[in-house]
């Protein structure tokens, strides 16, 4: 009896032990810099404040952003399509687009999806004040002496009609010393594997 005893007192040790540690993690994990970021980032995307959110955002991230849409401007079909995409941003013509700031891009491509969707003021406040963000798991690397970190997390809303959960991965790269979204962290790394010469 006295065995079964010490051995329940051992696990019930050994189990508050590694809840105790696991919440001191967890705490961890949700005071990183790269964390609070990603914080900062759903939020302001969720509340489309675009300005913000871009301001958050690596630098080069952005200006990849605007080359695409160029480049996807440039092979539309018919000139009704191109049109259609310079105007999105505001724009009169492809030159206006290309003279744009990175970050103005950013600002303007979202805000012309935000028009086209026409979401309701009243929606995106319930939206944001029903926002949670659960971080799952948080992973540093370096890659060619870049410092990248992957946050994992777990998002909750609601619209006030639905309930709405989603897994959401945010890579953010170190640039100056602070941590900036990058959208380019999560594509293929291709290399040329050269067979030896003989």
């Amino acid at each position: 009896m006295k065995a079964l005893l010490t051995a329940i007192l051992v696990c019930s040790t050994s189990l508050a032990s590694q809840a105790q540690e696991q919440a001191q993690n967890t705490k961890a994990i949700n005071q990183h810099p790269a964390t609070l970021v990603t914080f900062d980032y759903l939020r302001n995307a969720m509340g489309q404040d675009w300005r913000k959110a871009g301001a958050l955002m690596e630098p080069a991230s952005l200006e990849t952003l605007k080359t695409r849409y160029i480049v996807r401007i440039k092979a539309s079909a018919t000139l009704d399509d191109e049109i259609s995409l310079v105007r999105r941003l505001d724009c009169s013509n492809l030159s206006e687009v290309e003279g744009l700031d990175p970050q103005e891009f950013y600002v303007r491509y979202h805000e012309g999806i935000q028009k086209r969707f026409n979401i309701d003021q009243e929606k995106l406040k319930k939206i944001l004040d029903s926002l949670g963000v659960k971080v799952l798991s948080l992973a540093e690397e370096t890659v060619n002496t870049k410092e990248y970190c992957h946050v994992l997390v777990r998002t909750r809303h609601s619209n006030g009609d639905k309930q709405i959960s989603a897994l959401d991965l945010v890579s953010l790269l170190k640039v100056g010393g602070k941590w900036k979204v990058t959208t380019t962290a999560q594509e293929p790394v291709v290399k040329s594997l050269k067979a030896p010469s003989e």
